[in-house]
């Protein structure tokens, strides 16, 4: 196993491993114990309206962590829901690309811990816990609510955000408007990109893995909105200017 990213230590307790930040281990590990047991206490909804995830406030001066479980989607969800195979556990795999990816200024989520509970070898299932970011809500949701004006703002900071990702030499495989945070605050707004489980890390990101990412937005856009009484031409602009301009 690879060693801890700096500012982690990893945590064994019989079947259940978790990676977690030294600073706030003590606060962090009994809501994993909770998590591990199917005794977590009641939740907040996170703002951002995540399937699955719960806001819970730590003890003392610690922040409040969102805890997602890692759960299986499409037609595999009918069966199994949150086990998952191989010896590649994703939530330790997803908490190192986001702390190296955060490292390199790319904005996302801080993550605070991932957990990892072995059922059998090869079976297990996990979580991620990362700061709570406060009132922010998914780039979907806040094109809805934002005027015609500000929509193609929005859009260029969501781009610029993805790019900072193409930049840092990543791919994110599901890029798409329910994968980017959204918040106002003092100076404007902040766009982070979310869902890193899958991301890999590459030399250089082409251009035509740019164009991939720019094509599956779009699709996105589509689906989601697909009169266009949201999406403007501003949006979909922005996203092409950004993500498609040259290396320099």
């Amino acid at each position: 196993m690879q060693s801890p990213p700096s500012g982690f230590r990893l945590v064994k307790e019989g079947r259940l491993r978790v990676l977690v930040r030294e600073d706030v281990g003590a606060e962090v590990l009994p809501l994993v114990r909770h998590w591990a047991a199917d005794t977590l206490p009641a939740a907040r909804a996170p703002a951002g309206g995540r399937g699955g995830a719960g806001v819970f406030d730590l003890a003392g001066s610690a922040p409040a962590v969102v805890l997602r479980p890692f759960l299986r989607g499409g037609l595999m969800a009918k069966w199994n829901r949150r086990f998952y195979f191989g010896w590649r556990a994703r939530p330790l795999v997803e908490l190192r690309v986001t702390e190296t990816l955060r490292r390199a200024g790319v904005p996302t989520v801080e993550p605070i811990a991932a957990a990892v509970l072995w059922i059998v070898p090869g079976c297990h299932r996990g979580a991620l816990l990362s700061r709570e970011i406060p009132l922010a809500v998914n780039l979907w949701n806040y094109l809805r609510e934002a005027d015609r004006d500000e929509r193609g703002r929005v859009c260029e900071d969501a781009a610029r955000a993805a790019r900072r990702l193409h930049d840092a030499g990543a791919l994110h495989p599901d890029l798409n408007l329910q994968n980017f945070l959204v918040r106002r605050t003092a100076s404007g707004r902040e766009v982070l990109v979310i869902d890193l489980d899958k991301a890999r890390v590459v030399s250089r990101v082409s251009a035509r893995q740019r164009r991939v990412a720019f094509e599956r937005i779009c699709r996105s856009m589509r689906r989601l909105d697909p009169t266009a009484e949201v999406i403007t031409l501003a949006c979909v602009e922005a996203f092409h200017s950004i993500l498609m301009a040259p290396v320099s």
